[in-house]
C-alpha cells in the first residue's frame, strides 16, 4: 500500500515536471506574439494597408488568451510539483 502511493506521487511529479517547461515555452511564445501584434506597434502606414486594426486586435486577443491559459497551467503544474516534492520529503 505504501509503495503504491509513493509510486503514484513520483508519477505525478514526473508529469508535472514535463508540463512545466512545455507550458512555459508556450506562454513565452504567446506573450511574444501578443507584443508583436499589439495595435500600438503597427506603423501608421500599415494600419491602412491589407491588415486592418480589428483583425490585428482579434489575433492579439487570441494570443493573449493563449498566453494567460499557458501561464496558469505553468503555475499550476509548478505548484503541484512543489507540493509533491514536499510530500515526498515528509514521507522519506
Amino acid at each position: 500500500m505504501f509503495g503504491t502511493s509513493v509510486g503514484a506521487l513520483i508519477g505525478l511529479l514526473v508529469v508535472a515536471l514535463v508540463v512545466v517547461p512545455v507550458s512555459f515555452g508556450v506562454a513565452v511564445r504567446a506573450d511574444a506574439a501578443t507584443r508583436s501584434l499589439a495595435p500600438s506597434r503597427v506603423p501608421e502606414e500599415d494600419r491602412a494597408g491589407a491588415v486592418s486594426v480589428a483583425e490585428v486586435g482579434g489575433r492579439c486577443d487570441r494570443w493573449r488568451q493563449r498566453a494567460t491559459g499557458a501561464w496558469l497551467i505553468c503555475g499550476g503544474a509548478s505548484l503541484v510539483a512543489v507540493l509533491v516534492v514536499g510530500v515526498l520529503i515528509c514521507i522519506g
